[in-house]
């Protein structure tokens, strides 16, 4: 028995052995194939972002490092503002969007001074601070491209420098959705199909901000409110933190706010402090709108959303809720108003 484990442990001792000698030595390598998906960054302004550069790193060995290098305009000529600090709010305490007040937003930011461009050293995606086209040269500007050089490293103490990367800023856009062209700034247009009482045709008119969703809502016993037929207006009218909204009949008219009485106004947007009058709802609200790309009961996918809703009776007595809303983002601090003008006017009553 003894000598039965004996020779199972020789065995055992010899395979372990042999299996080692198997393995490979561990070494390190740096990819002559690595790459980043695009040398082309288009950035907006005002705004803070993170591009994710989707670096593919060919099996080469981690930590890599990556620099950014030669920061430079068009002409060659040092592009300083690139690296200049600009002041921005952090996060220092978790967004829940469950904050109960603007004071208790404020207290999770504050304000520091950060470069405009940066890199992350151990991913290589790029880092933008919420700096003005003020500072940095932005579309439509004929001089907004700028040219940079990334290099990257391991620690084999090899490297492989990607030169003549691209950055093309574009000035601010304050809010989204924009019914301007953000390469030149001047109107956009748009078209439609008109139907019946008149015939079925094509018009094109300028641009405008069009409802995100629009259900049941009729302006005669039997007419649906169609695309064209109803716009959203940002307006900015001071420097404060607050965000209002107002609604229009065809005659450029306020409708009374209460008349959406199916509204979950406590709920409408992360605001504060609701003021409901006859001609507007208003909210204290921090910026940007949303605050992040969390989603909460007020936003997801990186936009605040909003349902306005009434009920009426329709034909046979049939329960008909109208809704509209909008999905968007404002991101310039400020009091902002959002006008709803309807170029018919809804229907209210029951038929």
């Amino acid at each position: 028995m003894n000598k039965n484990r004996y020779f199972l442990g020789a065995i055992l001792a010899l395979a372990l052995v042999a299996g080692c000698k198997k393995m490979p030595p561990v070494t390190e390598y740096l990819s002559p194939r690595v790459s980043f998906a695009t040398d082309t960054y288009t950035p907006v302004l005002g705004r803070n972002l993170v591009v994710l550069t989707q670096f593919n790193a060919d099996k080469s060995s981690y930590p890599l490092n990556f620099e950014l290098l030669n920061l430079r305009r068009a002409n060659g000529a040092p592009a300083p503002e690139l690296t200049a600090l600009t002041t921005v709010k952090d996060w220092v305490g978790r967004y829940t969007g469950l904050e109960t007040s603007l004071a208790e937003i404020e207290a999770k930011r504050q304000q520091v001074q950060k470069p405009y461009f940066t890199i992350r050293p151990g991913s290589g995606d790029l880092v933008f601070a919420a700096a003005s086209s003020a500072v940095i040269h932005g579309k439509p500007d004929t001089d907004s491209l700028y040219l940079f050089d990334i290099k990257v490293s391991n620690n084999t103490g090899a490297s492989k420098l990607f030169t003549n990367q691209k950055l093309i800023p574009y000035k601010e856009i304050p809010y989204e959705p924009f019914e301007y062209n953000k390469e030149t700034r001047k109107p956009l247009t748009e078209s439609f199909q008109t139907y019946p009482p008149t015939n079925t045709t094509s018009i094109t008119v300028p641009r405008q901000v069009r409802l995100t969703t629009s259900s049941n809502l009729y302006y005669t016993t039997d007419s649906l409110l169609q695309p064209y037929m109803a716009a959203v207006y940002f307006r900015k009218t001071g420097n404060g933190s607050s965000l209002t909204f107002r609604f229009l009949d065809k005659d450029s008219l306020p409708i009374n706010p209460s008349r959406f009485s199916n509204t979950k106004w406590t709920e409408l947007v992360h605001g504060f402090n609701m003021q409901m009058t006859d001609s507007y709802v208003k909210y204290d609200a921090a910026y940007p709108i949303p605050l992040t790309t969390l989603t909460t009961r007020y936003a997801s996918g990186g936009q605040a959303k909003v349902l306005f809703e009434y009920p009426r009776r329709g034909f046979g007595n049939s329960l008909r809720n109208g809704v509209f809303g909008l999905n968007f983002s404002i991101y310039e601090p400020g009091d902002w108003e959002l006008v709803f003008h309807f170029k018919k006017n809804l229907k209210f009553e029951n038929d």
